[in-house]
């Protein structure tokens, strides 16, 4: 009988325990948020030869990535520079950096902590190796190409650093710009300015480990800012590359679902070196003239289709007074994958200047 009792007590348990792991089962997952910033220690290959799936780890926390997540930079992203997951994290070492790719770098992932299996899933990681920046001013420049990158080109900022542009396609630099971020030639001139009217500029990328300018082994060599932006301060008609046209520029397109569409950039007219306007006939005289339209393109499918045109206010005239500012606001319900500004005349005829394809950042309604 005892025994019984006891065979019975113990399948009691067992079936207790089944009934708890079906329970258990029957739960399902709570998908967490998550946002992690901090140094790259680790990138391991988990997907064979497709090389499109891994772990990272980030202040030693193992973080899952797979063929959906989107590996990004401020300039660039892993599908458009055509490299693998791992080509991407841990392939060629930047200039003057000692490890590969990423590794030793910042990033930051957003994803899911799954609850169940506490495995932490990234939807995207984003890097800029490791941000340094520097504002102040231009205290020496040589430059023998249109945007300074030509051998032995550099520019100097506050008696400081050299600047060299990132030629790799994971964090590629874009042109040199002017305040109205208007496309500069710098071919065989100087950035020095005066001690009234100096040369400012902001500039973002990360200091080399080592000492690579002018190259590698001189015996006068230097750690650079190997940069991926970097701007002046100040409006530059003299430097423009093509000041005779009227030209628009973007600043930010930043959109809220249920919320509200934000458009900022800048315009020029079409002017000489001084900033005096040209006078072309059907072209702005003025950064004030015509208004500023915006027509939000929306991806389905791979096809892009023009669903929301707005048209906004006036730009507002700058300094020298053919440059001009813009600032669009348009409330919406939903928000499109990239938009076309254009910069149109008050009356009939075609626009003055367009930029076209700009992203969208899309953000979370508050």
């Amino acid at each position: 009988m005892f025994r019984k009792i006891m065979m019975s007590a113990a399948c009691a348990a067992a079936l207790a325990g089944v009934n708890a792991t079906a329970n258990a089962q029957a739960v399902d997952p709570v998908f967490v948020p998550v946002e992690i910033e901090g140094p790259l220690s680790n990138y391991v290959n988990t997907s064979g030869r497709l090389h499109n799936g891994g772990v990272l780890t980030v202040m030693n926390a193992p973080i899952t990535v797979d063929f959906n997540t989107e590996f990004v930079s401020p300039t660039g992203d892993r599908t458009t520079a055509g490299l693998t997951a791992t080509q991407w994290m841990r392939g060629e070492t930047f200039d003057g950096r000692r490890r590969p790719g990423l590794l030793g770098g910042t990033v930051i992932v957003t994803g899911e902590y799954n609850t169940a299996t506490g495995e932490i899933l990234a939807s995207e990681v984003f890097s800029d190796v490791s941000e340094n920046v520097m504002l102040g001013v231009v205290t020496d420049s040589s430059c023998s190409e249109p945007n300074c990158d030509g051998v032995g080109d550099y520019i100097r900022g506050n008696n400081g650093p050299v600047f060299l542009p990132n030629k790799d396609p994971r964090l590629l630099a874009g042109p040199l710009t002017d305040a109205g971020l208007f496309k500069l030639d710098l071919t065989g001139k100087s950035l020095v300015g005066t001690v009234d009217a100096p040369t400012t500029f902001g500039g973002e990328g990360y200091f080399s480990d080592d000492k690579i300018y002018p190259f590698v082994g001189a015996p006068n060599a230097e750690q650079a800012l190997i940069y991926w932006a970097f701007e002046l301060g100040e409006n530059r008609p003299d430097l423009l590359a093509t000041p005779g046209d009227a030209e628009i520029s973007s600043l930010r397109i930043r959109c809220t679902e249920g919320g509200r569409l934000e458009v900022r950039g800048f315009v020029h007219a079409p002017m000489d070196e001084f900033g005096v306007p040209t006078g072309l006939a059907g072209q702005p005289t003025s950064g004030g003239d015509g208004f500023i339209r915006v027509i939000m393109d929306f991806n389905r499918d791979g096809i892009i289709t023009a669903n929301e045109i707005i048209d906004g206010d006036a730009p507002t005239a700058d300094l020298p007074a053919t440059y001009g500012v813009y600032r669009v606001r348009e409330d919406v319900t939903v928000c499109g994958t990239s938009a076309d500004v254009y910069w149109m005349p008050n009356g009939p005829g075609a626009e003055y200047a367009k930029v076209e394809g700009v992203p969208i950042d899309r953000l979370r309604e508050q």
